[in-house]
């Protein structure tokens, strides 16, 4: 039995990734998410729409925990969003521990990416899979001292145009959410002076106590891309990017220019390259 549609949510167990799943059940969808920490889904527990299953997305036997629990009960997805975000360790690179900064990048990325694999298999039949990676504000800036985590967005980014032109019937972009009030933010207040600039940054924001980017907001941009076939393998932004109110010129930008919202070297020419 597959049942309703189906959004599958990595780390729902985060702020953003809860807060999606309450907007999804609204939509008449049901939820399957991963969480680490128990206390962080007391909320979503006893929830007839909602699915949980505990993963640590940094081991790889619970990625295929993950895909054994969709095996064994007959189960489905139609969206697949990652909420997974590690900042730590934060700090210059040749100041940190390899081994940690390694960790890091692959959470951020490689993970996430191993998690899909394993769940492309339970995508809906003859459905695109549509697929959304939270990528934060890592891509477009240098992000000093947050290496580790950049660069594991950034091969997200990448991988969302390479799988969408290889494989057609998945459909994946990244999605930038700009400032949202989130717990991800204590990871920085307690890198302290190693978070260079970024510490005055983050204290700020967490001291007004503003919410930062709406999460109807990031639901809508991403229902938005999902929508349009166009939007596949580019890289988007929730605060900048101008699709609101139907987004009609930016989808005809899209279908006019293929190098639009993805990585490439800035004034290159030379396609080729």
């Amino acid at each position: 039995m597959t049942g309703p549609n189906t959004v599958f949510i990595a780390a729902i167990s985060s702020d953003i990734g809860g807060q999606l799943a309450e907007h999804y059940v609204d939509a008449g969808y049901r939820v399957i998410g991963t969480f680490r920490q128990q206390q962080h889904v007391r909320h979503l527990e006893n929830r007839d729409e909602i699915q949980l299953i505990q993963c640590d997305i940094s081991e790889d036997s619970d990625l295929l925990n993950v895909a054994s629990y969709f095996s064994e009960n007959g189960l489905v997805w139609d969206h697949f969003i990652s909420a997974v975000g590690l900042l730590s360790p934060i700090g210059k690179f040749v100041d940190l521990k390899a081994r940690d900064w390694k960790k890091s990048v692959i959470v951020n990325s490689l993970q996430q990416l191993e998690l899909l694999h394993h769940l492309y298999p339970y995508r809906r039949s003859g459905d695109t899979g549509k697929v959304a990676f939270l990528v934060g504000g890592a891509i477009n800036r240098a992000f000093a001292n947050y290496s580790a985590y950049s660069l594991g967005k950034v091969m997200l980014v990448k991988f969302c145009e390479l799988i969408s032109d290889e494989t057609p019937d998945l459909h994946c972009v990244a999605i930038g959410t700009g400032w949202v009030a989130s717990k991800i933010h204590d990871q920085t207040l307690a890198a302290g002076e190693a978070a260079g600039d970024n510490l005055e940054t983050t204290q700020s924001f967490v001291d007004t106590q503003e919410t930062g980017t709406p999460i109807n907001d990031i639901y809508a941009l991403i229902n938005w891309c999902f929508a349009r076939p166009e939007t596949a393998g580019r890289n988007f932004s929730v605060v900048h990017d101008d699709w609101h109110d139907g987004g009609e010129l930016l989808s005809s930008s899209l279908l006019q220019d293929e190098d639009m919202f993805r990585l490439r070297r800035s004034g290159n020419q030379h396609k080729s390259e």
